[in-house]
């Protein structure tokens, strides 16, 4: 039982009035007979507090959440009790690494009635989870004590990576949301690698475009309409190792890649095409290319309890395992955090995949980065740290246009800018018809 401040106040009222029976020619009896009262008092009300039943309660949270976003809960308590109201405090123990909202709260419960208890999480690391039980305080009838009850209503979830451009993206054409995500769509009128159906003629339309034999045959001008191929493969090579743990705002690295990594994987799923996903760290996962809209469930579960771990990415390794596993001609996009130091590994591992596969290199800089360039020298100590970051960066273009030559596409870009850079690359190879 933990004392209330109506116990305090008695207490206090008791001390005082043993002040005045000192002070005064009162009766000591007086402060004796309070104090009496005062502990039947508490002790009555603890015994009624402790033979006080728990109501029932209820938990309702979603079994799936995405990182970094608020998620609502709502608990539901229930007085079961025919005769008293029950006066409590809520703390709902939710999982540590959670922010909350909302969280501990006072709540009064008719007798025979129950009341909705909101309160709000918002989820800082990916995997499984427990909401072990939810612990309430409940007030005695003179509200002398509280009484602590633990009620076990366990609660598993899972936190994926943050899902909500997808969820967005769901409601409408990927054609008509792209834009508004900073993907930059490239359109073609007619043109394409795979014939997709015969129409009128448009202005605008290539004359190579016209069906000749068509037209003839409808007496009106008939033109072929092409689209891009279908049927094609995105394998993401996904970097597990220490550089991953370098963080932009609240998400780490590897967060941002698993971001960019389900939006590309919703528009290519949504182009026809397959996806699947190696990742390079501790350990090694695979998961083939798979197909249909369905097929990112299948990536997230894959990849949501993934955490990057302090160790070096083997790219050479990785690369030719997953050369051995990805016979077939694929566009195999690698997401990682390129130093100047990698370089030799990389491009070892780049020239690997390049003999089958067409390679995409996205590489995270840290905005820390460009924030040293654009911060004003005003000593020798700015001097200092913007020629040895100038110098740093240059190393890293060198890397990079070293790549180039050898035909992977890079991508070096900001971790807000990802998921629309390595998108639009993609949907401009797919329109070059180069897978």
């Amino acid at each position: 039982m933990i004392p209330r401040q109506p116990l305090f106040w008695a207490t206090a009222a008791l001390a005082l009035l043993g002040l005045v029976v000192a002070a005064t020619s009162l009766p000591a009896d007086y402060w004796w007979y309070a104090t009496g009262g005062v502990i039947f008092l508490g002790a009555s009300d603890a015994t009624l507090g402790w033979l006080t039943s728990a109501p029932g309660i209820e938990r309702v949270a979603p079994r799936s959440m995405s990182l970094a976003n608020w998620v609502d809960i709502h608990l539901t308590i229930r007085n079961h009790a025919g005769r008293r109201d029950l006066k409590m405090r809520v703390f709902d123990h939710h999982p540590q690494s959670f922010l909350v909202k909302g969280l501990p709260q006072d709540a009064d419960v008719p007798a025979g009635h129950f009341v909705d208890i909101p309160y709000r999480v918002r989820p800082t690391q990916r995997g499984p989870f427990v909401f072990p039980g939810c612990e309430l305080r409940l007030a005695s009838p003179l509200g002398f004590w509280w009484r602590r009850r633990f009620i076990d209503i366990r609660s598993e979830v899972r936190v994926y990576p943050n899902y909500s451009t997808i969820s967005k993206l769901l409601a409408y054409e990927v054609d008509n949301r792209l834009p508004l995500a900073g993907v930059r769509m490239s359109r073609r009128r007619g043109e394409g690698i795979e014939f997709h159906q015969l129409r009128d003629y448009r202005e605008g339309d290539s004359m190579r475009a016209i069906d000749w034999k068509a037209t003839a045959r409808m007496s009106r001008i008939i033109a072929r309409e092409y689209q891009d191929e279908r049927d094609q493969q995105v394998v993401f090579l996904l970097d597990a190792g220490r550089r991953m743990l370098a963080k932009d705002a609240e998400l780490s690295h590897f967060d941002h890649a698993l971001n960019a990594m389900l939006l590309l994987s919703y528009v290519a799923l949504r182009q026809g095409d397959a996806a699947g996903v190696m990742t390079a760290g501790a350990k090694r996962t695979w998961l083939p290319p798979r197909k249909g809209v369905d097929a990112i469930n299948d990536l997230l579960n894959h990849v949501y309890d993934i955490e990057p771990q302090p160790i070096e990415a083997d790219y050479l390794a990785a690369a030719t395992e997953l050369a051995v596993r990805q016979r077939r001609r694929s566009l195999i996009v690698i997401l990682t955090n390129v130093r100047e130091e990698d370089s030799d590994d990389l491009r070892a591992a780049t020239s690997l995949l390049k003999r089958r596969h067409l390679v995409i290199l996205a590489s995270l800089r840290e905005a820390a980065l460009d924030e040293a360039l654009a911060h004003p020298v005003h000593g020798f100590r700015d001097a200092l740290a913007y020629a040895a970051t100038n110098q740093y960066m240059e190393a890293r273009r060198e890397s990079q246009n070293l790549l180039r030559a050898k035909g992977v596409f890079v991508e070096d870009c900001l971790s807000e800018d990802l998921p629309a850079a390595i998108t639009s690359r993609y949907l401009a190879i797919k329109g070059a018809g180069l897978l």
